[in-house]
């Protein structure tokens, strides 16, 4: 566990940063690629836990040595191999730990057993953990309920070229972070499935995936932080190695919204240099269903420049590595932001955000990054268990010890 003290910064940041690669992009190579066979390969993985994570037990399932998956608290595992172990002939038990059996999972198994997939519940019906048997299934018409996690949709959509019949699948209700579902279909695309996303319907051939290598991109969902920095910092500029404006990631819509906290984005065959410009915003109002990573960054660059602001779309955030509309409302409540929670909705008046206890982290790596960042204000923070960045970005501190100095 542990802490680490962020001293009182100084208020301007300058530097280059550098970001960790895509663990979406990662995550989704390293399932194409088993699926394939190893025809599809992939050019760089990301060294984030999830990533490291998935390669070990896809290596684990390969030899079957072991048939108890266990993915800890790493939910896209959890619900990628759900769909891959369906086809993967065995019998699995895949469980996690105590966070993980109270994040539902209902939707993807209905899913998967309209199309004969073989799962139980080994627990309290609709979570982990569970018993799969893995067959060969023909595929054909199913459906998906949207609204939890786009990953339910990610991992039926990426088995889908390995089914003789293809898939058809009707996504029910509002989707939820629909960017990740675009990811996956220009990922599979790339590696030769035939992918016709027309939401709420997607339709894919079942014609496998053919030999390629796919990209890697740097992360545009960790990039979110080094915009808030900049955005509580009076002034300077930072460099971001590696993001590309044309992006496969959704997250690039970072950019956007940060142009209302002062942030102008430019950029080369390097990367982004993002600076500050003088403009701001008069109200902070944000819809973030489709971009649910960037909200602990988005909240806290409100709260810290000491502004109201109005988040719409926040139910996913429940399900995360931690609830984190709760979690952030408890940290901000420690700071002197009294925030109003309904379940879609999280706001919170204009008010000075000050310091006062330690930050915990919920074991999630977004609470930590998003609080860390504070430090500009011109108070110190401390943060509990701040080694969960590993999750998505292991360097986080090196890097942002290196840009306050």
């Amino acid at each position: 566990m542990g802490s680490i003290t962020l001293p009182a910064s100084k208020s301007t940041v300058e530097g280059s940063v550098s970001l960790p690669l895509s663990k979406s992009i990662s995550n989704r190579g390293l399932i194409i690629s088993a699926l394939s066979g190893g025809l599809v390969e992939n050019e760089k993985l990301s060294h984030a836990d999830d990533t490291l994570m998935l390669q070990r037990l896809l290596d684990q399932i390969a030899q079957a040595e072991n048939t108890v998956i266990n993915c800890g608290n790493a939910g896209t595992v959890f619900r990628f191999l759900t769909a891959y172990l369906s086809i993967t002939p065995g019998e699995w038990t895949l469980k996690g730990d105590d966070r993980m059996n109270l994040r539902p999972i209902g939707s993807l198994v209905d899913s998967l057993r309209i199309i004969e997939a073989e799962i139980e519940y080994l627990g309290e019906q609709e979570f982990p953990p569970l018993k799969i048997k893995g067959k060969p299934l023909s595929g054909g018409l199913t459906t998906i309920g949207a609204f939890i996690s786009s990953q339910f949709i990610s991992a039926m959509m990426m088995i889908g070229p390995m089914l003789p019949d293809g898939l058809r699948l009707t996504c029910i209700g509002n989707n939820v972070s629909t960017p990740y579902i675009y990811l996956t279909a220009r990922l599979m695309r790339s590696a030769g499935a035939e992918v016709a996303l027309d939401l709420p319907e997607i339709k894919i051939k079942g014609n496998g995936y053919k030999e390629c290598i796919i990209p890697y991109e740097t992360d545009w969902s960790s990039a979110a932080f080094w915009y808030e920095l900049l955005a509580l910092a009076e002034d300077g500029e930072l460099f971001l190695p590696g993001l590309k404006e044309d992006s496969f990631q959704g997250d690039w819509l970072v950019k956007k919204y940060f142009y209302l906290f002062g942030i102008d984005t430019s950029f080369d065959s390097e990367g982004a240099l993002i600076k500050k410009h003088d403009w701001l915003a008069e109200g902070f109002n944000f819809d973030i269903t489709g971009n649910p990573d960037l909200a602990p960054a988005m909240i806290l660059a409100t709260a810290g420049k000491g502004f109201g602001g109005n988040f719409y779309g926040v139910a996913g955030l429940r399900n995360k590595e931690s609830d984190r509309t709760q979690a952030l409302a408890n940290e901000l409540a420690k700071c002197g932001v009294i925030c109003t929670l309904e379940p879609d909705f999280l706001s919170f008046k204009a008010q000075k955000l000050k310091i006062s206890e330690a930050i915990d982290t919920y074991n999630d790596h977004r609470i930590a990054m998003a609080f860390a960042p504070l430090a500009v204000l011109g108070e110190p923070i401390t943060i509990n268990n701040p080694e969960v960045v590993s999750k998505s970005y292991p360097e986080f501190w090196t890097e942002l010890h290196k840009v306050l100095g």
